[in-house]
């Protein structure tokens, strides 16, 4: 199965981590979803949620006035 892709562009806080969240309950451990978003406090928001959540923030990265996130479920093993 592919990386899931959710497009949050537009959308203010807090759709893109609530989506984020229904994602995630329908993955197995070990897969990973990309969210792009451009509310300004997403960044702060995904890496949160991820430290609460135990979820892996892989990768997040702006360019211009979007962001991207990669997020796999579950923890990494040690």
């Amino acid at each position: 199965m592919g990386t899931r892709v959710l497009d949050m562009r537009g959308r203010a806080c807090p759709a893109p981590i609530v989506e984020l969240m229904r994602a995630v309950r329908g993955m197995h451990n070990g897969e990973t979803v990309e969210i792009l978003a451009d509310d300004r406090a997403f960044p702060a928001d995904v890496a949160a949620w991820c430290r609460k959540t135990q979820n892996v923030l892989i990768q997040i990265a702006s360019k211009d006035e979007t962001h991207l996130a990669v997020v796999q479920k579950g923890q990494v093993a040690a």
